[in-house]
């Protein structure tokens, strides 16, 4: 399609362009940025002198599929991505069916072909079944169109498998994404280790369970040579371990979600299960070291951490309640306000987090920048928009929030992907 988005005041690769100027996009590519481009019998999406963003990318959100049609299934989720400013989502490897064969993954393909406006990837899961004990055809999935290889939210305790994992994943130049909680450490635990969880009686998970997967995954990506993405850094140590292993040319890079910037595990006070999240929420020095691992770049993305579950299944007894969060649709609002508002951040950081870092991490070489040649996925935010989370008025099925009826800024005016409009507000 082809569209004329005039009047933007874009901003793209942490810069902010210091003109205002209009974006021509033809058959889905950026064709033309400059001043006053007039074309007649065209499209026109008027920005209005509001930011103009590339879409953001999100790295392992969750999916249901086959006899999970009650969670987020590929129509709810784009429509939500979609409304949250998300033009680009890697779905996880624990998917049902989990994602460990050429087959799966070109079921991924034909089922979002018909039903996702949006940009899908799927991730392939490092081991059969998703068990942590063979390693799965890495190979034939990244042929058929895996970006990247994880454990699936399970991380592998055989330290052999996953060098050898590891060592695999570069043959194909790929990032693998691992999942940093010490299983014999964080067993039958639900909330973070600490002074909430002895006055709800409940059992902890201690950061050292971050902290030993982190490191260890540092010292195998060290000698390995593998491009290892850490998922959800949660603490303070684990800030830190990442921030010098990066100062000593280890190749590891690492992702967060709003929620470990902006809650601490005081959310889960009274059973709040709709704060019980995996890793779980920490407390306030680790929220402040988050914070400035963002903006140091340590930390390399935010990333929604989007993982729906059923509400019935999260209105029980907090120990038989499942972990998730509910985040597609407010991920930007939550990090707009948090980081922007109330913090030293600017909408230039937000997009190297959010879009630029993601989409060299993942290898797309087209997105994740508002530049000629480029594909047209793009955002149009207005950053001053004051609303009230309302999670009954969320996209996705997962009608619910830790952050309902909090007053927050910044918006999702509109959302174009391959030069499709998907959403206008």
């Amino acid at each position: 399609m082809n569209l004329l988005i005039k009047n933007a005041k874009i901003v793209s690769n942490g810069i902010l362009e210091k003109d205002i100027k209009d974006i021509y996009i033809e058959e889905g590519i950026i064709k033309k940025i400059d001043k006053n481009i007039n074309i007649e019998n065209i499209k026109i999406l008027d920005a209005k002198n509001k930011y103009v963003l590339p879409g953001f990318i999100d790295i392992g959100c969750e999916i249901f599929e086959n006899g999970y049609e009650s969670k987020d299934n590929v129509a709810k989720l784009t429509e939500a991505g979609a409304k949250g400013g998300f033009t680009s989502i890697v779905t996880s490897s624990a998917a049902k069916p989990i994602v460990d064969n050429k087959t799966v993954v070109e079921y991924i393909h034909s089922k979002c072909k018909g039903l996702s406006n949006i940009n899908l990837y799927p991730l392939g899961n490092m081991t059969k079944g998703g068990e942590g004990k063979e390693i799965s055809e890495i190979g034939e999935m990244i042929l058929t169109g895996v970006v990247a290889i994880s454990d699936g939210g399970k991380p592998i305790e055989n330290t052999t498998l996953l060098r050898d994992i590891f060592l695999y994943s570069k043959m194909f130049n790929v990032s693998v994404m691992t999942t940093l909680i010490e299983p014999n450490l964080s067993k039958n635990g639900t909330i973070n280790y600490g002074c909430m969880a002895t006055k709800l009686g409940l059992i902890g998970i201690p950061r050292e369970a971050e902290e030993i997967e982190i490191s260890k995954n540092i010292i195998l990506a060290k000698y390995t040579g593998a491009k290892v993405h850490m998922s959800y850094i949660t603490t303070k140590g684990a800030v830190e371990l990442v921030r010098q292993a990066k100062k000593e040319g280890v190749n590891v890079t690492c992702s967060t979600a709003p929620h470990y910037f902006t809650l601490t595990d005081r959310e889960v006070d009274n059973y709040n299960t709709f704060a019980k999240v995996m890793p779980p929420l920490r407390e306030e020095e680790d929220i402040e070291a988050i914070k400035e691992g963002l903006k140091d770049g340590t930390i390399d993305i935010i990333a929604s951490g989007h993982s729906p579950s059923l509400y019935e299944k999260k209105v029980t007894e907090f120990e038989r309640a499942e972990f998730g969060i509910s985040n597609l649709d407010t991920a930007f609002n939550i990090t707009n306000t948090k980081l922007i508002k109330e913090g030293n951040f600017s909408i230039e950081d937000i997009t190297l987090l959010m879009s630029k870092n993601p989409a060299k991490i993942l290898g797309f070489e087209n997105k994740g920048e508002i530049k000629e040649g480029f594909d047209a996925d793009i955002i149009i935010i207005d950053i001053d928009k004051e609303k009230i989370v309302k999670s009954s008025e969320f996209l996705s099925r997962a009608k619910y929030s830790p952050y309902e009826n909090m007053k927050v800024f910044g918006d999702v005016l509109a959302t174009v992907v391959k030069g499709n409009v998907l959403y206008d507000a």
